[in-house]
């Protein structure tokens, strides 16, 4: 389609080309000159008060040889006949006013060449086009409904537009805040006309993008229609519509928005894709280079960009498009299961976008900790089959273990599983020789169950196929500073503050022995071991046993004096402890105190006693031993309950008589479980370690006399 302004245009004759005049009359007289008959006509545009290019009129008549005959300054001032001589001449026509930026004014030129013949009337038809290049700004409903108020569009010369200096008004611009239209003059040699876009979308994020037209010419028309797509929710895109003067209209369609947006082709990026085989296609829109294009699922990451990853492909598909195809080598590397493939996107602007897709693929799927409980002792073995009816049978075997098979349940959803649990053992009797009689117990069942830090075989026949895998479970947390080389110095006990950071001890300025730091006891592990000596306090006229437990102590004056041990400190399970392993070296001799009725009489050999228990308490176990009778002991072997809360489970060890040898022992205690179903406990308190020269030191039922070395205290898992 031709775009004439013919609703601007000055008709100075009536049909294109020269013809005869039937009428003599309107030819020379002298037959040496002929008539140009000219008239003016416009569209009525005086009541409307728009801009009338009319109003802003010059004709120009030249001859041959480029002299200038006429010139007519207003279209009242042109004659309808003007008689010349007979040869060639040129009429030249403009309407309007030059400016190099505006919303109204503009400027039309047109010019035609004719030959006037002797005696005959030459009709010339001339139509003036616009010279500005126009552009024109839409925006769809869709912007007004997701956009807040306030967006506007700039329009400049050149490929960016400078902001400051176009609200400065240094550089010619438009800044459009509205629909409309406005004309531009772009400078002599620039070809380009740039663009931006700026908005807040409703919900905060601001908008912001800008690009340039190319190849621009002077009177060709660009409708820029900005709208919200429906098909990239969150992203604006521009259709731009430009015309070519002279030529058939045509339409260029881009998108853009403030990050690179990536469309899925033929499926739904948000849905699980159950993938077989075939190709998966993503396509990138972009309005600046990309910079980085990375393809991630699990742990691996590949260069899209850079990278000859086999089964992932990039190739443009225009200016502003890239195709991303992962295709059946790609996902040959990927595990069975939900993986969840990652696109990273970054442009040159600084824009970037990251989305995902979860893709299901079948197979034996990786355990990973997503799939076990190590406080639960439980793993879940799963198989992605897409056939209905799939059996599965499982296997699960600790490492050189014997395999513990179990046939496989259906989920419903591509899923065929089966939940391996831990057996437990109930025990109603002690297995060590103090007490006689305990309550009754549970212990984790060996061979069943999975803990921390082990490693697995397990695997799974589908039909006549056997998959396999090996998995090794996270670690368990170790016990805090179980290896007791943190000490304040040579004299105390480890810990600091006030009140201690896990480890305390009964030390005071009467009995500085009672938990001191040793470097010379053979067997210990690292440098440091605890030294745990029982004393005579003279002052209080009471045995101090050597101690050594986890909580605080406080020295006590008025209504007794004596200590008070807060047993009880924080600690973060992430697995279920089997047992606790540790070392010692004891020497036990005989009771030669026994103030408050303890349950060993003066003259028979002492105990010496560690145990450590899994708790959940709100407060701190506070314990009373002195001058006056002790308040508030307690003991895990024979209550299931503290004052605050449950006793979980425990280990505890009675030392009868001293260590044979010179060196530390290891031994490794069982954890006897009150309560084997319950969450890991995540109270205020839930660590209690005792380790005390005398086993009922509460009582001040001891022999003062007794050495006790402890190190190395580990969870065994």
């Amino acid at each position: 389609m031709k775009r004439y302004i013919s609703y601007f245009a000055v008709l100075l004759a009536v049909l294109l080309g020269a013809a005869c005049s039937k009428d003599d009359s309107a030819a020379g007289s002298d037959n040496r000159t002929g008539v140009m008959a000219m008239t003016v006509s416009t569209r009525q545009t005086a009541d409307t008060g728009e801009y009338d290019p009319l109003q802003h009129q010059t004709v120009y008549i030249y001859n041959d040889e480029g002299g200038l005959l006429r010139k007519y300054t207003s279209k009242e001032a042109c004659p309808e006949r003007l008689e010349l001589l007979a040869g060639t001449y040129r009429v030249a026509v403009e309407a309007g006013e030059e400016a190099p930026a505006d919303f109204t004014k503009r400027l039309y030129k047109g010019e035609e060449t004719f030959t006037v013949k002797p005696g005959e009337t030459t009709n010339v038809a001339v139509v003036y086009q616009i010279v500005n290049t126009v552009v024109e700004v839409k925006f769809d409903d869709s912007i007004l409904q997701n956009l807040a108020p306030g967006y506007s569009v700039w329009i400049a010369g050149g490929e960016k537009v400078d902001e400051q200096a176009s609200e400065a008004g240094s550089v010619p611009a438009l800044r459009f805040t509205a629909e409309g239209t406005g004309y531009y003059t772009l400078p002599a040699g620039m070809t380009s006309l740039a663009w931006l876009f700026r908005g807040t979308h409703v919900e905060g994020k601001n908008v912001e993008m800008e690009d340039y037209i190319p190849n621009v010419k002077a009177g060709g028309k660009y409708t820029l229609t900005f709208k919200y797509s429906p098909d990239l929710p969150g992203y604006i895109d521009c259709v731009l519509i430009s015309v070519d003067p002279g030529t058939d209209d045509k339409d260029d369609e881009i998108i853009f928005s403030p990050d690179p947006a990536v469309i899925s082709e033929g499926f739904d990026i948000a849905e699980i894709q159950k993938y077989v085989s075939g190709e998966k296609k993503y396509r990138i829109l972009a309005f600046s280079e990309l910079t980085r294009f990375t393809v991630s699922v699990g742990d691996k990451s590949y260069d899209a960009l850079n990278g000859t990853t086999e089964g992932i492909s990039l190739e443009p598909v225009d200016k502003y498009n890239v195709r991303l195809t992962l295709s059946d080598a790609f996902f040959a590397s990927c595990q069975a299961g939900d993986q969840k493939v990652t696109l990273r996107i970054e442009d040159a602007n600084g824009g970037s976008s990251e989305v995902a897709t979860t893709y299901r693929l079948e197979g034996l799927v990786p355990v990973t900790a997503d799939d076990y409980d190590l406080w639960a002792n439980t793993v879940t073995l799963r198989v992605v089959s897409f056939t209905p009816g799939t059996t599965v049978q499982f296997g699960l075997r600790s490492s050189g273990g014997e395999w513990q098979p179990m046939a496989g349940t259906p989920q419903g959803d591509d899923f065929i599983t089966a939940t391996y649990a831990p057996q437990w053992e109930e025990k109603t009797t002690a297995d060590w020789s103090t007490p006689a009689t305990v309550l009754p117990y549970s212990r984790l069942k060996k061979g069943t169950g999975i803990s921390a830090g082990n490693t697995y075989d397990y695997k799974a026949t589908v039909g006549s196929k056997e998959l396999s895998g090996r998995f090794t479970a996270d670690e368990g947390a170790p016990m805090t500073d179980g290896s007791l080389e943190s000490w304040r110095s040579a004299q105390q006990f480890p810990g600091s503050g006030t009140n201690y950071t896990f480890w305390g001890s009964g030390y005071n300025p009467f009995a500085k022995e009672l938990c001191t730091r040793d470097e010379a006891m053979p067997g210990r592990v690292g440098t440091y071991c605890a030294k745990l000596s029982a004393t005579y306090n003279t002052l209080a006229k009471v045995p101090a046993p050597g101690n050594l437990f986890t909580g605080d102590f406080a020295i006590q004056v008025l209504g007794g004096m004596g200590g008070n041990v807060s047993f009880g400190k924080k600690f973060a399970y992430n697995a279920r402890p089997r047992a606790v392993r540790f070392k010692y070296h004891a020497t036990i001799g005989e009771v030669n105190y026994n103030l408050h009725g303890g349950k060993i009489p003066v003259g028979e050999m002492d105990k010496a006693r560690i145990f450590v228990c899994i708790v959940d308490w709100t407060a701190q176990q506070k314990v009373f031993a002195g001058t006056k009778a002790p308040t508030g002991t307690w003991d895990p072997e024979t209550q299931t309950e503290a004052a605050n809360g449950p006793i979980i489970g425990y280990a505890s060890k009675f030392i009868e008589e001293t260590t044979q040898g010179d060196e530390m022992v290891e031994v490794i205690l069982p954890i006897n479980y009150y309560q084997d179903t319950a969450a890991a406990p995540d109270g205020k308190y839930n660590i209690v370690v005792s380790c005390s020269t005398s086993a009922y030191g509460d009582y001040m039922d001891a022999c003062t006399t007794n050495v006790m070395y402890v190190d190395d205290f580990e969870w065994v898992y």
